[in-house]
């Protein structure tokens, strides 16, 4: 079931006495942050004045946190955006939408496990399947291996290797 947050971040420190917020990026760009105009950290939503990058990380001026006494409370907490908010191209999935997917044979249509995590890797990512059979297995996310995810099944379509799953 798609929620309709999704996290992007961790608040990882406060930056200056001004109340911006250092935060670790979940995203594939940290800058992706600038076209958010809310985030909810918990419960609250709060509005973004500001955004920049630093590196890897975001730098993030928030309505209503002004101090680094505002800011401090919110170290170390998640931070959430509206899943119709956030940039995604056509045919992209997020990694959350990912996970929990049946792993589906391409010649068979049968089911041979579950999506547990997506692995991000420089050159691919990596699908950690939990086989029925008990075992875990890692697919890279390669033509050679998946075939297609079909979101109206829940489903990553892959080829399955003898030895693997079914």
């Amino acid at each position: 079931m798609k929620t309709e947050t999704l996290e992007i971040g961790k608040i990882i420190n406060t930056h200056g006495v001004r109340g911006e917020l250092k935060v670790e990026s979940w995203l594939n760009d940290p800058a992706d942050f600038g076209v958010l105009d809310t985030i909810f950290v918990g419960e609250k939503a709060y509005a973004v004045r500001s955004a920049r990058v630093q590196g890897v990380h975001a730098l993030l001026t928030l309505e209503g946190v002004s101090s680094i006494d505002d800011a401090l409370p919110l170290k170390n907490r998640v931070v959430q955006a509206r899943r119709a908010d956030l940039p995604i191209d056509e045919g992209e999935h997020f990694v959350a939408d990912l996970i929990g997917m049946d792993a589906v044979n391409a010649e068979t249509g049968t089911v041979f496990g579950r999506v547990t995590d997506v692995l991000e890797y420089p050159a691919q990512d990596v699908y950690q399947v939990a086989g029925l059979d008990g075992k875990e297995y890692l697919i890279p996310d390669v033509p050679a291996f998946i075939h297609a995810i079909d979101d109206e099944r829940g489903a990553i379509v892959m080829t399955v290797l003898e030895g693997l799953g079914q």
